[in-house]
């Protein structure tokens, strides 16, 4: 089904033109059988002419609901529909020397050896960088403020009361990352109101994250980007 919906997304203007294409030909079609008709001199001829015409008009109406059925999808249903959350995995570093592993290898021993009671100490978290593009009061995040540490479940809350306002979406990536996660999306206004659903942070690594607010108005022409960075931690044990 994402299949689908990534083909749908991908090649929207490509299935526009295959389908205005194809209902050129029965519209031309129900042009030449209409002439037919009015030139018709008898009964069963119109009749025939008429049926004729009838089916070539239903198979323009059909394309023109595969257009309609289109434009919601790739405009309203797949940017709302929440993409699944990728989880970064170890990668080989095929140009590691072998001295290098076999010291990695003996700092992981020593680690193992270490007393279980024995706590590492964690690494302190870095400065987060300042929000960029929020508009105090028209495109902000509310909930959670830039530099703020989450875990679990958590209520998104923003802000977004900028004028023509026509659809925004909100996602999350890691830093130095090009891939954007979307979270989920809506086209209402807010005013520190929830922005949808809750955003469960327990499956990601913990660390620090980019969350960002993505919005255009209704000709489609995006505002600044509204972008926080955020420490997703680890959920207490009870």
């Amino acid at each position: 089904m994402d299949d689908i919906f990534s083909l749908l997304e991908n090649y929207e203007v490509v299935i526009y033109v295959v389908l205005g294409l194809a209902a050129l030909f029965p519209l031309r079609r129900a042009y030449l059988v209409w002439q037919e008709y009015r030139a018709a001199q008898f009964g069963l001829e119109r009749e025939l002419a008429q049926r004729r015409i009838t089916v070539s008009l239903a198979m323009v109406f059909m394309l023109s609901l595969l257009m309609v059925a289109e434009f919601l999808l790739a405009s309203f249903v797949i940017p709302a529909r929440p993409k699944p959350v990728i989880l970064a995995t170890p990668t080989l570093d095929l140009l590691m020397t072998p001295e290098a592993a076999a010291a990695e290898g003996t700092t992981a021993d020593a680690l193992a050896a270490a007393p279980a009671g024995a706590a590492t100490p964690a690494a302190p978290a870095a400065p987060a960088a300042p929000a960029e593009g929020c508009i105090p009061g028209q495109l902000e995040w509310t909930l959670p403020q830039n530099g703020d540490e989450i875990s679990g479940q958590v209520e998104l809350r923003g802000t977004i009361t900028v004028g023509n306002l026509g659809f925004y979406k909100y996602e999350f990536s890691q830093p130095g990352s090009d891939s954007w996660v979307t979270i989920a999306a809506g086209n209402q206004p807010l005013q520190d109101q929830p922005l949808g659903g809750m955003w469960n942070t327990a499956d990601l690594i913990p660390g620090d994250y980019l969350l960002r607010l993505v919005v255009t108005d209704n000709q489609n022409q995006p505002f600044p980007i509204c972008q926080i960075t955020i420490r997703v931690v680890a959920p207490e044990e009870k």
